[in-house]
């Protein structure tokens, strides 16, 4: 069962951007799987690891165009970007030095934060991003 499944509400209408969001979803999915299956430890600090590695490059991504862009709203999106990322830095170490147990209320947590950032504050931009010319 999937922890999310993309729709075109979730689209902000920029290909490179939605794409990202769809791997971003696939990399939660395999996670939540994973937690379902009762994964071992090194498989899931590997699948954490590799959705920071990957959240962090997209949120680049999009934080280099709002500054390109001059997006009036980059200093609060960023933070928010900035926020998560420390979240989930502070899961990963608890995890790794045996300190958390994943569970599914902490997958709910990044699946809940990833739906609502995309629906919501990624979607300001959409407009902004396209008639800057980004398709």
């Amino acid at each position: 069962m999937a922890a999310i499944t993309w729709n075109k509400s979730m689209s902000v209408k920029i290909n490179s951007i939605d794409e990202q969001h769809i791997i971003l979803i696939e990399m939660i999915n395999d996670f939540y799987e994973n937690i379902g299956n009762r994964s071992n430890n090194e498989n899931i600090s590997k699948l954490i690891s590799g959705m920071k590695k990957y959240t962090i490059m997209h949120f680049s991504m999009e934080e280099k165009y709002m500054r390109q862009f001059k997006y009036p709203s980059y200093e609060t999106h960023k933070k928010e970007h900035d926020n998560f990322i420390a979240k989930v830095n502070a899961l990963e170490e608890k995890f790794n030095s045996g300190t958390l147990i994943i569970s599914f209320e902490i997958t709910s947590f990044i699946k809940d934060w990833l739906k609502e950032h995309i629906q919501f504050t990624d979607m300001q931009y959409s407009d902004f991003f396209i008639k800057n010319g980004l398709k």
